[in-house]
C-alpha cells in the first residue's frame, strides 16, 4: 500500500503554479500566431471599406489579447488546484496532529 507522502502534494502544487506563467505566455503566442494565418482571409472577406482601414496585424494584435485571457483563466484554474492541494495537505496535517491515538 502507497504511504501517504507530503512532499508529493507539495511538489505537485509547485509544479501547478510554474506552468502558470508559461500557460499565459503560450496562449498569447499561439493566440497571435493564429491572428497572424488567418489575418490575409480575413481582409480578403471584409468588405475593402473597412478591411483599408484595418491594420495588417490588427486580427493578430485581437487573437493575442483572447489568447491572454484564455491563458490567464487557464492559470487561475491551476492556482486553484495547486490551493486545493495544499489545502488538503493542510488538513491532514492538522489532523494528525489534534488527534493523539494516530500521532507514532
Amino acid at each position: 500500500m502507497t504511504k501517504y507522502d507530503p512532499a508529493t502534494i507539495q511538489g505537485f502544487a509547485d509544479r501547478l503554479y510554474s506552468r502558470t506563467i508559461s500557460t499565459m505566455v503560450i496562449n498569447t503566442v499561439l493566440g497571435a500566431l493564429v491572428g497572424m494565418a488567418v489575418d490575409p482571409f480575413i481582409h480578403q472577406a471584409l468588405p475593402a471599406a473597412i478591411s483599408d482601414h484595418l491594420p495588417s496585424w490588427g486580427i493578430a494584435a485581437l487573437l493575442a489579447v483572447f489568447g491572454f485571457l484564455q491563458g490567464w483563466e487557464r492559470s487561475y484554474v491551476l492556482k486553484i488546484q495547486a490551493q486545493t492541494a495544499l489545502c488538503q495537505m493542510q488538513i491532514e496535517q492538522n489532523t494528525r496532529n489534534s488527534n493523539p491515538t494516530n500521532n507514532p
